[in-house]
């Protein structure tokens, strides 16, 4: 008997937390210049279920996996966004709220997307590895996040640099140039993206 209501007690215990597994999750999301207190913003359940059904390929190549990121990162940016926009009190729409952020504030929140998929086992073919800062030789920057496959050790820069809410960013193989390089940002003079801001 005493058996019988242990196998019970743990099959329960299982299916409680296999329940809030599935559960969507909360992302870290910034819209102010200083983001000391980002928002906490809860993923709809649609938009989750369409973020697990990406990345339900069986067998994904790093390509696959890189292609699965990019399409996460729009889905959740544009939920996120609209979300914020139905709560808006001046009634936003989202395609304003996005354009009125800041280009660090973009990335941070890449950033903490990334964070969730990485936390519920979503990307398992790639870690990521700093922020990144392109120099060119006429003085423009251009940010990215450095990724590495973990079965080619091959390095990938992620970029966004649209303006348009629900594009993708880009993931490309990461080159070095004679002419100019990305950096890491905690290397520049003012730590704009310090990874310390991503913590």
């Amino acid at each position: 008997m005493k058996l019988l209501l242990h196998t019970l007690a743990l099959v329960a215990l299982i299916l409680l937390s296999s329940q809030n597994s599935f559960a969507a999750p909360t992302v870290k999301f910034c819209i102010n210049d200083s983001c000391k207190k980002p928002l906490s913003i809860k993923i709809t359940e649609d938009c989750w279920a369409d973020i697990k059904e990406i990345f339900a390929t069986p067998f994904s190549t790093d390509k696959d996996e890189q292609d699965n990121i990019v399409n996460a990162v729009a889905l959740i940016e544009f939920d996120i966004y609209h979300s914020l926009a139905s709560q808006s009190s001046e009634k936003n729409i989202a395609e304003d709220l996005y354009k009125k952020n800041s280009n660090r504030n973009n990335y941070l929140n890449i950033k903490h997307i990334l964070n969730v998929l990485f936390d519920n086992y979503m990307v398992t073919r790639h870690l990521m590895r700093k922020t990144m800062v392109e120099k060119t030789w006429s003085g423009s920057e251009t940010t990215g996040l450095m990724f590495q496959s973990l079965s080619s050790a091959k390095l990938y820069i992620l970029q966004s640099d649209t303006s348009e809410l629900g594009e993708t960013a880009i993931i490309k193989p990461y080159k070095k140039s004679s002419l100019f390089d990305f950096i890491p940002s905690d290397e520049k003079t003012d730590n704009t993206f310090n990874d310390d801001d991503f913590e």
